[in-house]
């Protein structure tokens, strides 16, 4: 049990070595990633907390609310593991150059700690820590109004992209930040807003490194082609994105 984590962050990785090393991944790859990176983070936060806490009521919320979780937190937790995936890239230039291997293992390892954390909050709040409630309902809410965004996000699963994006978007560099439009827009549900606002605010925390280039502009692209997408859109966007700069990087 106590390799168990390891055992599933390893896999993981080398999940993530085989989409990197492909030059024609697909987003099926991705979609399979990270629900084995959520659903690994499930299995590995049950293991080990269900027997301490003191009731079966609590037991079955346990696994209900770490669904519930999944389901919220998805999106955002692809767009933060994009985001350490990016300063992986940048470190990894700035020690070993032109290394191969810098965006997939992160991006699935990262996810999965983000998910286990979420359940090791759950876990605490459960077994007393009622404070943690608080903290659940501040860092949800957003995670909430951009998981759905409108009618259309109201889905089982917070991912179908499992068919091959064609045609992937031109691959463009990053110019200015779009995401201010969103926020003025008169248009916008609170979702779309808090969308925008995500956006903005992480815009000018991407490193400049190649593929987190590419992906910042071509996400700068679609965002201004279609500004008032939901949380479907945005994440079919993000894929697309991902999986242009990869092939970009790779056809080179």
């Amino acid at each position: 049990m106590n390799y168990l984590p390891v055992i599933l962050l390893i896999l993981l990785a080398i999940f993530g070595i085989s989409i990197e090393i492909s030059p024609a991944a697909q987003a099926w790859q991705l979609f399979t990633g990270f629900h084995l990176a959520g659903l690994s983070a499930m299995v590995w936060m049950s293991l080990w907390g269900l027997k301490k806490l003191p009731t079966k009521d609590k037991r079955y919320g346990f696994i209900i609310l770490q669904l519930l979780a999944f389901r919220i937190a998805y999106f955002p937790i692809v767009v933060f593991s994009a985001t350490v995936a990016c300063y992986s890239e940048l470190l990894l230039q700035q020690f070993f150059g032109n290394w191969p291997i810098t965006i997939f293992p992160v991006f699935f390892v990262s996810a999965a700690l983000l998910f286990a954390m979420i359940g090791w909050i759950l876990f605490l709040a459960l077994n007393g820590k009622i404070v943690l409630y608080g903290l659940l309902i501040v860092l949800g809410m957003p995670a909430l109004l951009i998981s759905f965004a409108d009618t259309k996000d109201l889905t089982f699963l917070p991912d179908n992209n499992w068919l091959d994006i064609k045609p992937l978007p031109p691959v463009s560099l990053p110019q200015a930040n779009p995401y201010l439009s969103g926020l003025t827009s008169k248009n916008g549900s609170a979702g779309q807003k808090m969308i925008s606002l995500a956006g903005s605010v992480l815009y000018d925390f991407i490193p400049k490194a190649p593929w987190s280039q590419m992906v910042q502009g071509i996400l700068e692209q679609e965002f201004r082609n279609h500004p008032d997408g939901n949380s479907h859109d945005q994440l079919t966007d993000h894929y697309a994105a991902f999986l242009a700069a990869h092939q970009a990087i790779k056809s080179r």
